[in-house]
């Protein structure tokens, strides 16, 4: 065969470890299980790929970092709020800020595609407020994520490239604060069992891979699931990402 019994090897040696792995963690129910599952074929991925570079046959492959801002929000229906006699029913989003870091295997098929599976830790959320006269009430949600995307990635040339996939995002925790004018009614309270915990996204982007190994990328992100955590509103989060990142 092209990539002789070597490659092959270290091919099933991997699989066999994903295996023994998913073998042990049989005892964890639904949701978590898939998400433990899909982490496990990421890491695995990035194994292969480092098994893959470093003999030095195609296709050829690079580990990565990648660290960046994200402009959040969400839209289509607006929860409200009631709090202590306070009320906050929203006359508009507001965009939150946030950050992201985490490590990505690119997996270069050819000169002009590339598989790109990663694993992300994002902050994202949304901000909320009413105006009343000379009252302005304001929310803000805050909310992280363990993103796994997995794009497929277009060289048009040797450094630009456009991307896009599909993206699983694990809900890890949220909090609320709620003020009206400069009075703190609420402070980072506790609401993660009030969010979904899975997150379904589209991913589009675009971006640079200079010869240096440092990377560009911009992109944005649909979600296709309520964030709602009982599903009564249709509300989506939103977030465009800008991220500077290395392949090595």
């Amino acid at each position: 065969m092209l990539y002789g019994n070597k490659w092959q090897s270290n091919l099933t040696g991997i699989l066999t470890l994903q295996i023994k792995i998913m073998k042990t963690n049989t005892e964890i129910n639904g949701i978590h299980s898939s998400i433990v599952h899909l982490a496990i074929m990421a890491i695995c991925l990035m194994l292969f790929a480092t098994n893959v570079k470093a003999q030095d046959v195609f296709p050829k492959s690079s580990f990565g970092l990648k660290a960046g801002v994200n402009l959040n929000s969400w839209t289509n229906e607006f929860p409200f709020y009631v709090y202590e006699g306070y009320e906050l029913y929203p006359d508009d989003w507001e965009t939150t800020y946030g950050f992201h870091v985490g490590a990505v295997v690119n997996i270069r098929l050819s000169q002009l595609v590339a598989l790109e599976p990663g694993i992300m830790y994002t902050m994202k959320g949304t901000g909320l407020y009413a105006e009343d006269g000379n009252t302005r009430a304001e929310a803000t949600i805050e909310s992280n994520y363990l993103d796994i995307p997995f794009l497929l990635r277009l060289y048009v040339t040797d450094g630009f490239n456009l991307f896009m996939g599909p993206q699983m995002g694990y809900h890890l925790n949220s909090a609320y604060s709620f003020s009206v004018d400069d009075l703190t009614i609420v402070e980072n309270e506790d609401i993660t069992n009030d969010i979904n915990e899975l997150d379904f996204a589209a991913v589009l982007g675009l971006g640079y891979q200079f010869e240096s190994g440092f990377n560009i990328n911009l992109s944005g992100e649909l979600g296709f699931n309520t964030v709602d955590g009982y599903e009564y509103l249709d509300t989506y989060n939103r977030t465009i990402r800008f991220s500077l990142g290395y392949l090595f």
